[in-house]
């Protein structure tokens, strides 16, 4: 158990780099959507039971689609340096060498290792459980200021699940840092930073250049949530 999340949920990520570099945040946006369409598909018709990363044996939706999903997810909240930190401690510890080989365990390890106290919460969520999001924005009102900018309140709920490999879920408390976005009318971003969010309903002002079009709660789609389209509504504008 386990070994797919090293082989393949590291080469999955690794893709995502380098499409990320290459082609831009635009197609990584796509890609990312994608998995986690194919991700939400395969547990909706898994038939033996879902297992987490650190146990994944088999099923491709969970080492390909949400090992990308959470790896990427942990890059983004400690930044790409702490990951390649700890992929290439990984990889000099373990390679070429004979048994007893390595495990998810020591993977997990090293990613533990470079997640700052704050955010160890993130590595069972990701890694250890089976972790799911209803993210939704509510509601998004502008105001013109006297300068021309804009304010933005914005209203959104958010909600954690853990499920079991059978489906079954129960609430668990959030308190995390997840994206907040204001996108303006070709899609550009004209805000986009983490703000803490915990469960419940959550208000933010939010100041932008710009006439804002559309806002809401993770707008790239790198939490694993179970309705990715309601998390942004259009704005009213004055």
């Amino acid at each position: 158990q386990g070994a797919e999340f090293v082989a393949e949920s590291l080469a999955e990520y690794s893709a995502l780099v380098v499409l990320k570099h290459r082609y831009g945040d635009a197609k990584m946006r796509r890609f990312l959507r994608y998995e986690l369409d194919k991700y939400l598909a395969g547990r909706g018709s898994e038939q033996k039971g879902e297992q987490p990363l650190l146990r994944a044996d088999g099923a491709a939706y969970v080492h390909y689609q949400k090992g990308a999903l959470a790896l990427y997810a942990l890059q983004d909240a400690i930044g790409e340096a702490a990951m390649d930190d700890a992929l290439s401690a990984f990889v000099a510890r373990w390679r070429c060498k004979g048994p007893p080989y390595a495990t998810s365990r020591d993977l997990v390890a090293e990613l533990r290792r470079v997640t700052p106290p704050g955010q160890q919460g993130l590595i069972e969520d990701l890694f250890e459980t089976i972790t799911l999001y209803d993210d939704r924005a509510v509601s998004a009102t502008a105001r013109k200021r006297s300068d021309g900018a804009y304010d933005v309140d914005l209203v959104v709920l958010a909600r954690k699940m853990r499920s079991d490999g059978g489906g079954a879920e129960r609430d668990a408390p959030m308190d995390a840092l997840v994206d907040i976005g204001v996108q303006g009318a070709q899609g550009d971003f004209l805000f986009l930073e983490k703000r803490r969010v915990r469960t419940g309903e959550n208000r933010f002002t939010l100041a932008v250049d710009g006439v804002p079009a559309r806002a809401g709660i993770d707008p790239l789609a790198k939490l694993i949530d179970r309705d990715a389209t309601d998390n942004v509504v259009a704005v009213e504008l004055p």
